[in-house]
């Protein structure tokens, strides 16, 4: 029996090679948003830590240098939430590709496997036919599908 043989192999390869970069940036994507959240994160730590310790301090100066601090957490944070967004976009356009490239690799996969089936259909169908043939040519060499007394076969009995 001949094996089968995908007639767009080449292209689905190239299809799961183009899902798997699409993963890979997708990945970088998650990672950056990730990263500047972290940020963000720390920020409204160190935040929370100035609060407890503008608490305790008592200095006027010492006051107006984290009040300082805060504008700079403030700025810093309003920069990272903008980022944020950005890298949120690019998430999102970066997961619309990867969906993409997953869906057409399914569709050629789905093909594929149509194929594979109707191919081994049709090899079970000739292997019938060729058994067919056999039986009915034993039967039609042998008449009632048992050697006669003038047959060839009866020679060797």
């Amino acid at each position: 029996m001949k094996k089968f043989n995908f007639s767009l192999q080449k292209i689905l390869d190239y299809r799961e090679f183009e899902k798997q970069q699409a993963q890979t940036e997708l990945g970088k994507a998650v990672a950056v948003e990730t990263k500047i959240q972290n940020t963000l994160d720390m920020i409204a730590e160190s935040r929370a830590k100035s609060v407890l310790e503008a608490d305790k301090m008592k200095d006027l100066n010492s006051l107006f240098g984290v009040n300082q601090y805060f504008q700079l957490l403030n700025q810093r944070r309003d920069e990272m939430t903008e980022e944020l967004l950005k890298a949120k976009v690019v998430t999102n356009e970066k997961r619309a590709v990867m969906i993409e490239a997953m869906k057409k690799v399914k569709v050629l996969e789905t093909l594929r496997d149509r194929r594979k089936e109707s191919w081994r259909r049709e090899q079970l169908k000739i292997e019938e036919d060729q058994i067919d043939d056999i039986v009915t040519s034993r039967y039609g060499y042998f008449g009632d599908a048992s050697p006669s007394s003038d047959s060839p076969l009866n020679q060797f009995s």
